[in-house]
């Protein structure tokens, strides 16, 4: 289940997050699902999911923690296992 990310609130590497659907201004990356790679007392590090459509390049972001809840707006996967697309199960 999606939960939002609070200000204030964690990552850690290996977690999944997404832009929520309600930020207007971030069309390009509401579809996407973001993998933590690197997560530090200050920001961290989040890392675009391949799919076939994408090109080669990676899609890596540096989010800082205090920018969670005011600038941008988040949700984490707090499911009991990690994150699977219907698309991705499909495909394996």
């Amino acid at each position: 289940m999606w939960k939002s990310l609070n200000p204030g609130e964690k990552v850690h590497a290996g977690n999944t997050i997404r832009y929520r659907s309600s930020s207007l201004y971030l069309k390009s990356y509401v579809n996407k699902i973001y993998d933590v790679v690197k997560a530090d007392q200050h920001y961290f590090e989040v890392e675009a999911r391949m799919s076939d459509e994408d090109n080669n390049e990676r899609d890596r972001k540096v989010i800082k923690y205090m920018d969670v809840g005011y600038h941008i707006r988040l949700e984490i996967w707090s499911g009991t296992g990690p994150f699977v697309a219907r698309h991705e199960e499909e495909t394996d």
